[in-house]
This record gives C-alpha cells, sequence and structure tokens, in this order.
C-alpha cells in the first residue's frame, strides 16, 4: 500500500487522513516511521505525551496501554492536588489506561514529518478524562436526534521573550511582540508576515485551518478563528492550535500565552466558541425543548 493512500496533499505536505488503526499500521510500516508521538488532555486541558517507538507503537495501537495517572493528579505545575478522590498518595499514583484515536492522526511540520496522535484515557479513569466526557455528552446528544458542530476562535498574546527572561522578570514588565493598539493592523501583519504565514501553514498541515487570523487591539494580541467542524473535532483542534501556537512561537524566540489578562495595565482577551446543534432535518435548533430528558 502506498503511505499516500490515506492522506490528501496539502499546500505544504501530506494531510493525513486516517479512519481505522488498520489504515494507521499500514502507514507506520510502510514508511517506516522510527517514533511516533502521543498527546492526550489532562484535567486542566494541558497537553501531556510522549514518544514512543515503532514497534511500541504498534503493540499498543489495538490494545490501548499504560501511562501514570499523575498526569490527572496535579496542575499545571505539577503540584500534586490534595483534594482528589481518584488517584493520590492514597493510590500510589498507578498506571491509567489510554487508547490510541486513529482518526486523529496528523503529521508534525517541526518533526520531519512525525505522525501524533490524540489518545484517551480509558477504563476507570475515562469519566475524568476531558475529551472523554464531551465525547458521552455528544453521543448523548446523538441519541437524542441532535448534531452538534463548533469552532473556536482565540484571542493570544506574543511577547518578545523566553522561558527564562519571563522568570527573571519574576513575570513582569513583559515586553510584546507589538507596542500599544492596533487591532486589524495590515501594517503589522506585513512587518510579521513570516511569524503569520508559519501559524497559517502549520494549521493547514495539522488539519486544524483557520478561516481568519489578525491583529487585535492591545500590545502584541493576535486573533485566530479555527475552521468550524463538528464539535469532537473542533476539540481537538482547540487543543492542537493553543499547544502548538506555542511550539511555533517559542521556536521563534518568543512566547505566546492563551491567559485572560496577564496585566492590569493593558484590557483582557478571550476566546469565543461558536456552536450550531442541528435537528434529524438538518435544521438549526434555536431552542431545545425544555421536556428533554
Amino acid at each position: 500500500m502506498n503511505p499516500q493512500a490515506h492522506a490528501d496533499q496539502a499546500p505544504d505536505g501530506p494531510l493525513l487522513r486516517f479512519k481505522t488503526a488498520s489504515e494507521v499500521r499500514d502507514y507506520v510500516v510502510q514508511a517506516n516511521v522510527p517514533h511516533v508521538k502521543l498527546g492526550f488532555a489532562d484535567v486542566d486541558g494541558i497537553m501531556r505525551g510522549k514518544y514512543v517507538s515503532r514497534d511500541k507503537f504498534l503493540g499498543v495501537l489495538d490494545k490501548g496501554f499504560g501511562f501514570c495517572d499523575v498526569v490527572v493528579g496535579w496542575d499545571s505545575n505539577d503540584q500534586l492536588y490534595d483534594n482528589v478522590t481518584y488517584t493520590g498518595w492514597h493510590t500510589g499514583y498507578p498506571d491509567a489506561q489510554a487508547r490510541v484515536l486513529p482518526e486523529t492522526g496528523r503529521l508534525l511540520p517541526f518533526e520531519n514529518g512525525i505522525p501524533f496522535f490524540l489518545c484517551e484515557l480509558s477504563g476507570p479513569a475515562e469519566h475524568i478524562c476531558p475529551r472523554g466526557v464531551l465525547r458521552r455528552v455528544l453521543e448523548r446528544a446523538n441519541r437524542l436526534g441532535f448534531e452538534a458542530s463548533a469552532a473556536f476562535e482565540y484571542e493570544f498574546f506574543v511577547f518578545n521573550e523566553t522561558p527564562d527572561s519571563v522568570r527573571a522578570k519574576g513575570y513582569r514588565d513583559l515586553k510584546p511582540l507589538t507596542p500599544g493598539f492596533f487591532g486589524y493592523s495590515v501594517l503589522r501583519s506585513s512587518v510579521h508576515a513570516e511569524l503569520y504565514e508559519d501559524l497559517l501553514s502549520t494549521c493547514r498541515v495539522m488539519d486544524m485551518a483557520l478561516e481568519g487570523l489578525h491583529t487585535e487591539t492591545g500590545p502584541g494580541v493576535l486573533e485566530a478563528a479555527i475552521t468550524v467542524d463538528d464539535a469532537l473535532r473542533a476539540a481537538d483542534k482547540a487543543i492542537l492550535f493553543k499547544t502548538f501556537t506555542k511550539v511555533l512561537a517559542q521556536r521563534r524566540g518568543l512566547m505566546a500565552t492563551f491567559m485572560a489578562k496577564w496585566s492590569n495595565n493593558w484590557p483582557g482577551q478571550s476566546g469565543h466558541l461558536h456552536m450550531s446543534l442541528l435537528g434529524k432535518d438538518g435544521a438549526i435548533v434555536h431552542e431545545v425543548p425544555p421536556d428533554l430528558p
């Protein structure tokens, strides 16, 4: 099988379109992929994951794998929560089960096209897995005769800083990419065209294409609108966009943050979740009947 059999050609490279584990297996074997990268959302919506060898990946593709459940027992600074019941010192932080999601396969443009797959926690951990919770909500909506689509729109800050410089400054007096207010600026987006094009092309290659990107009012503020998709895929694209926007920025010696407000001296920024609910007839549902279970 030609590895391209399951890829649509994107402007910047192949866009993977896997549907089954069998298709993934064929691609990894025939493309002679040495390693695969896996990631999933922790309880704070932060992407956690690791590299695995090809043999390891092929071995867990169908049956799943274990991952230390401390990632659902600590915060964004890896500090242990002390008010949890699922895991903690009382359980010894054992492995939780996880499963690979073949349909989420993408190539990472920063890493010589290494395949990347999202995962979900399974078994007892599934009830606190953020993606699993959303999937079950959408499955319930489907049983009730509804289909949900969504699109995320993010405003975020970009700084001329590094992880070292922000710590040296005590997270104060950070230097934004651009000064002052200038929303929808063609001047600024043209001056920094290489950054914008990197972001646009990365999103195309990673199947989270943007339908809009521009400066927002405020120093170093950008706004990006991700193209609409079904609600579960839209959520996947949202966490991927936030993670790899930060990756792209740091690879350029910059830092991006999606904090709503980083300084009392400047306006805060936001994120917008656009949703549509369709009924069985395909029409938009404007009001959900109050008698639904």
